[in-house]
């Protein structure tokens, strides 16, 4: 168990800087405005297996994972209700989190993406899984399983 984080909501100039952002990133990986968001998080899935097959240092990786994060966070947002918001738990674990309409589960988005495209997105072979999708869809009726406290993390 945890403490609960401080909360704060982002500000508006925040949130524009992530939306624009966000128009960037789909142009950049030719996704048009008003893709479904699965289809969209589809994209970015294959997107992370091209990147995880070729070999990029770990300074182009950090950056597709902010490029790749925003937008799956975005579609996050739009088809589940998640907002943005700034989690600090302490001990060096805080940053901009999506968290359900509840409260009950949070998810760091760049720092999942990072994970993913770094290698450090374990499965139970010890092999690092592109769990892209797979997050995506089980946040679907993940409110209906309430935790034991508010802002359960996953990723």
């Amino acid at each position: 168990m945890y403490d609960q984080p401080n909360v704060e909501y982002l500000d508006k100039e925040l949130i524009d800087a992530i939306k624009e952002k966000q128009q960037e990133d789909m142009a950049f990986l030719k996704i048009e405005n008003g893709t479904q968001p699965k289809k969209v998080v589809d994209k970015i899935r294959n997107a992370v297996d091209d990147l995880l097959s070729e070999n990029h240092s770990k300074e182009i990786l950090q950056e597709y994972a902010l490029q790749l994060g925003v937008v799956w966070g975005c579609m996050v947002a739009e088809r589940y209700g998640w907002s943005w918001q700034y989690l600090d738990f302490g001990e060096n674990n805080k940053g901009i989190f999506l968290v359900s309409p509840q409260s009950f589960y949070c998810c760091p988005p760049l720092y999942f993406m990072d994970k993913v495209l770094l290698g450090n997105n374990k499965g139970l072979d010890g092999a690092n899984d592109n769990t892209v999708l797979l997050l995506f869809n089980m946040i679907d009726g993940i409110e209906n399983q309430k935790p034991p406290q508010k802002y359960q993390i996953i990723y």
